[in-house]
């Protein structure tokens, strides 16, 4: 018996960021062995195609101009399940899909439209049903139980890592404030007993800009396992209000956090009152001192840090793959 397919459609880049398209990979890696999976994206770099291509059964490139939403509903039969991931599928684009006689699920962190979508994800914390616009039909799967995040941060650790850095700051694949720089800066302000790791997304500017501070090691475009690595290695980080975040809460990390662009603002109330992280707010408008007194106050108070821990493991169980699966396979009866 043949699997049926699913069609993910999500885009990455350096204007968007890698956001959309991780987690819907994410995704996609919980559902293969059950589905066929197919990945559709729009003008893929090399590592896209990879990461695709180590997951995915395969992948259809779309153009880069505004063709790409036709061009999408050419590719679609009537018989896939298929699954949005971005803020410009609008509801008319959703029930073009639904009239193709396809299932329509949407990844949603903004819940900005009314939704004709069978199912909508959003794996932030906080969120009530009553934040969305929804179809009598449409299932909400929403908070950590429904994580989408890539198995090397959800596989269970037996022992403890030897720690190998001191703090971790990943600003994700968007920075076009250099934000990463400034945080970098904060965390040097004193001399550590190990380095500060700083992740790029591939921004050689970036990496440049950090050649004069001591106590750093700088890592580019790195995959799955090595993030996840170096949040385990980390004793704590500085991470964004994405993905990434949630991330750091499933290998338990903890960290500082904040936002920079209007979609973060969610995931960011969300661990700040859960208590997952602690939180600078607006890094845009966060003074270098203040950020460089919220590192040293989380780098040396254990007690914090392990309450923390705490709460993560109490929000996100690490059990979010069998929830997916079996909401996908719901949809198919």
């Amino acid at each position: 018996m043949s699997k049926t397919k699913i069609i993910l459609r999500a885009d990455g880049g350096p204007q968007i960021g890698m956001g959309h398209f991780v987690r819907t990979l994410a995704l996609a890696e919980m559902l293969r062995d059950d589905f066929h999976c197919t990945y559709a994206t729009q003008q893929p770099i090399v590592w896209q195609t990879q990461e695709i291509e180590n997951v995915c059964h395969d992948w259809i490139g779309l153009p880069g101009d505004e063709s790409h939403f036709g061009v999408f509903l050419d590719h679609l039969r009537g018989d896939e399940i298929v699954v949005l991931d971005n803020y410009y599928f609008d509801t008319d684009y959703q029930r073009a899909i639904r009239d193709k006689g396809c299932k329509l699920v949407c990844i949603d962190d903004v819940h900005d439209k009314h939704f004709v979508a069978d199912m909508v994800i959003n794996h932030a914390t906080g969120i009530r049903s009553d934040a969305y616009s929804v179809a009598p039909y449409t299932e909400l799967l929403l908070g950590y139980p429904y994580a989408m995040l890539r198995r090397e941060f959800l596989d269970e650790q037996v022992g403890e890592e030897t720690k190998r850095y001191s703090v971790l700051v990943i600003m994700g694949g968007a920075d076009p404030k250099n934000i990463t720089h400034t945080v970098a800066r904060a965390a040097c302000f004193r001399q550590w007993d190990l380095p500060v790791a700083v992740v790029s997304a591939g921004n050689h500017a970036q990496i440049n800009n950090l050649s004069g501070l001591e106590g750093l090691k700088t890592f580019k475009r790195l995959s799955a396992k090595g993030i996840s690595q170096l949040m385990r290695e980390a004793i704590i980080g500085v991470l964004p209000a994405s993905t990434t975040a949630i991330e750091a809460c499933a290998v338990r990390l903890p960290f500082i956090t904040g936002y920079f662009v209007e979609n973060q603002r969610e995931i960011h109330e969300g661990l700040r009152d859960c208590g997952l992280a602690v939180s600078i707010g607006d890094f845009t408008s966060t003074a270098e001192d203040r950020l460089a007194g919220s590192i040293r106050i989380l780098m040396t108070d254990k007690d914090l840090q392990k309450e923390i821990v705490q709460n993560q493991q109490t929000h996100l169980d690490r059990q979010s793959p069998s929830r997916l699966l079996r909401a996908f396979k719901d949809l198919c009866n």
